[in-house]
């Protein structure tokens, strides 16, 4: 992924929204909602490599659990989205529909990890006795 290409187009589509803004300010945030669609999609294509690596993490640590990496990688799916929705809510003027969204993705990845922070207590008072 370039990430100098993916800001530069960032940086183009502010400038560009906020200039269509003054003229007519719905089209400014259709600008803005497209830029953060072909952002995402982006950095989309670019988790496939993130895939490979994470395998590769899994072979190398093959006596952990593979729960675990399925529960990473929810975690993961889960962060982005409620970051991308809620980001969206507030370029729309919700901003506390994005403060409810980002709270929610919060508890959903704490619950997520509750499982692993009782199997580790469990082997850290395992440990003890």
């Amino acid at each position: 992924m370039d990430v100098c290409k993916l800001a530069l187009t960032a940086i183009v589509a502010a400038i560009v929204t906020l200039a269509l803004g003054q003229v007519k300010s719905e089209w400014g945030r259709w600008v803005g909602i497209a830029a953060g669609i072909l952002i995402a999609l982006s950095i989309l294509s670019e988790l496939s490599n993130l895939k490979v690596l994470m395998e590769q993490l899994k072979t190398v640590m093959a006596d952990v659990n593979g729960i675990y990496m399925k529960l990473l990688w929810k975690a993961l799916g889960i962060t982005y989205l409620c970051e991308f929705a809620a980001d969206l809510c507030r370029e729309t003027g919700n901003g506390l529909i994005a403060r409810q969204i980002e709270i929610c993705g919060k508890v959903s990845v704490l619950l997520l990890g509750m499982p692993i922070l009782l199997t580790l207590l469990e082997t850290i008072a395992g440990y003890g006795t």
